[in-house]
């Protein structure tokens, strides 16, 4: 029998990040955006992706699961979800196929994303109306999360660290940050991978220095200070493009390396498999 996991079952923009970055604090190996079940196997936890459109499948692959529903104030996520997804569009047809699946568009249309949203919390309470035991529901976003009911639904000791709040006002702040010291959308986008027509919808007028270094940061907000580092050659040259203390960065790359370490090891290196290219090199060097 598989083991049984948590999984996040709210749609994209309704905290599942914060979820995911709970876990890693809780010392849960998750992963985010799976694109099959087949990649969760490997995993504790699972948030987004096919997660939310596929939780009866997994319920039935992963007995005795948690699932945790993460849920937003409709109006308030129809903003969030419509900003989301005019910077990061599906990138393949089968993302396109999974995306209208559950959301009834790859687009942004109102009054089809808010049916999507309905019809979605409908099944979920529906399916769960006779186990409720099973279910946890969370307003990460609307500040109504706490570390008690969430350890206590899954069997884990309560940190002593503020639930995180790794939300997209974080992520924008980022994008404007390097916009105000670095001038070039372009590089900007290199770096962060968030297209320039997304980054021209930005306004530096809106940018708050304050904001961006006292708030909780998310794992894509460190991800992108990691590449910077990278970009620039290293910790005290991103520092000095960037105008931020070099603590501040390597406590970013700390977290990143954390988040990294509880990733499990793929099946393929415990079996000494090699990638074929990697057996095609090894081959090649081999007398």
């Amino acid at each position: 029998m598989a083991k049984s996991k948590i999984f996040g079952i709210g749609l994209a923009k309704t905290g599942t990040t914060s979820l995911n970055d709970a876990f890693a604090i809780l010392g849960i190996a998750s992963i985010g955006c799976p694109t099959s079940i087949a990649s969760i196997r490997r995993f504790d936890a699972a948030t987004d992706g096919i997660v939310a459109d596929q939780f009866e499948a997994l319920d039935r692959t992963f007995p005795n699961s948690r699932f945790i529903y993460t849920v937003r104030d409709r109006d308030s996520w129809l903003r969030s979800y419509t900003r989301y997804r005019g910077r990061k569009l599906p990138a393949s047809q089968a993302h396109q196929d999974k995306v209208k699946r559950l959301y009834g568009t790859t687009g942004t249309d109102r009054q089809v994303l808010l049916d999507a949203y309905e019809r979605h919390d409908r099944h979920v309470r529906e399916y769960f109306r006779d186990r409720p035991d099973d279910l946890l529901v969370m307003n990460i976003v609307g500040g109504e999360a706490d570390w008690e009911s969430l350890c206590e639904f899954i069997g884990k000791p309560v940190p002593d660290t503020p639930f995180p709040a790794s939300n997209e006002q974080f992520t924008d702040n980022i994008f404007l940050h390097l916009l105000h010291y670095l001038k070039d959308p372009a590089i900007v986008s290199k770096i962060s991978k968030a297209p320039v027509a997304y980054l021209d919808t930005l306004s530096v007028e809106n940018y708050r220095p304050e904001y961006f270094i006292n708030e909780s940061p998310s794992k894509r907000a460190d991800r992108i200070l990691v590449k910077s580092c990278k970009y620039f050659g290293g910790v005290p040259a991103a520092a000095q493009r960037l105008h931020l203390e070099e603590q501040f960065l390597e406590e970013a790359i700390r977290r990143h390396r954390q988040r990294k370490a509880l990733r499990p090891m793929r099946k393929s290196t415990f079996l000494g498999k090699r990638p074929r290219r990697a057996r095609q090199l090894f081959a090649r060097r081999t007398p």
